[in-house]
């Protein structure tokens, strides 16, 4: 099967079922965790921004004088509509994470590597080895004013994040950190904005409060 279309028909099915919220009720026992996800910047990223701009010049982009390929640079704030959250269970089954949504952050923020923690939100016991966002809109405004709100696709901006494997107990809380690549998601062609969420695992999980 061709590899593009797998994907896209992969996300616009990992979409719809997170706003239907199906299959969620039957999974959830009355056993189950805490569940912290902590959302932060690519902080080495952010450290090689200054290395870039000869790049962000040759691709065209609004400004092209030093770190012009920054968000940052181009953005006073840019805020990202997290609307959905589901992780996979080791048997493959995508569970939501029962949380409260929708969250918007300003991930100009958290850019330089800052982070922020979304409400905690509960799983059922058992391992867990992957997690699906998805987010519904996106809204900057450049340092001249100018309000640029970007269009999503059907369904919203799905992003699959493969993590180290991690369990939720029950009675504890267990830590999900999630970077944002920042400067990777956000892009200019064809004389527009485009936003393309790239995340990846912070580390693995093993921390837990009671």
């Amino acid at each position: 099967m061709n590899r593009r279309k797998f994907t896209i028909a992969s996300a616009m099915m990992i979409a719809l079922y997170a706003m239907s919220g199906c299959g969620n009720d039957s999974l959830l026992g009355p056993d189950r965790g805490r569940v912290r996800v902590i959302l932060g910047g690519d902080a080495s990223a952010a450290a090689d921004l200054a290395g870039a701009t000869a790049a962000s010049a040759e691709a065209g982009n609004p400004h092209d004088d030093d770190d012009g390929d920054r968000p940052s640079h181009w953005f006073h704030t840019a805020n990202v509509t997290l609307s959905s959250i589901l992780v996979r269970n080791l048997d493959g089954v995508l569970v939501n994470l029962d949380l409260d949504l929708p969250v918007t952050v300003d991930v100009v923020k958290i850019e330089h590597g800052k982070q922020i923690e979304l409400p905690d939100g509960v799983l059922p016991i058992g391992g867990y080895d992957q997690v699906v966002v998805v987010m519904t809109a996106v809204q900057g405004v450049t340092h001249d004013g100018t309000i640029v709100t970007l269009e999503p696709p059907g369904g919203g901006w799905t992003a699959i994040v493969p993590i180290c494997p991690f369990a939720v107990e029950e009675g504890g809380t267990t830590i999900v950190g999630l970077d944002l690549m920042v400067r990777n998601s956000f892009g200019w062609n064809g004389n527009r904005f485009h936003f393309q969420p790239r995340f990846r695992a912070n580390h693995c999980p093993d921390d837990e409060e009671g």
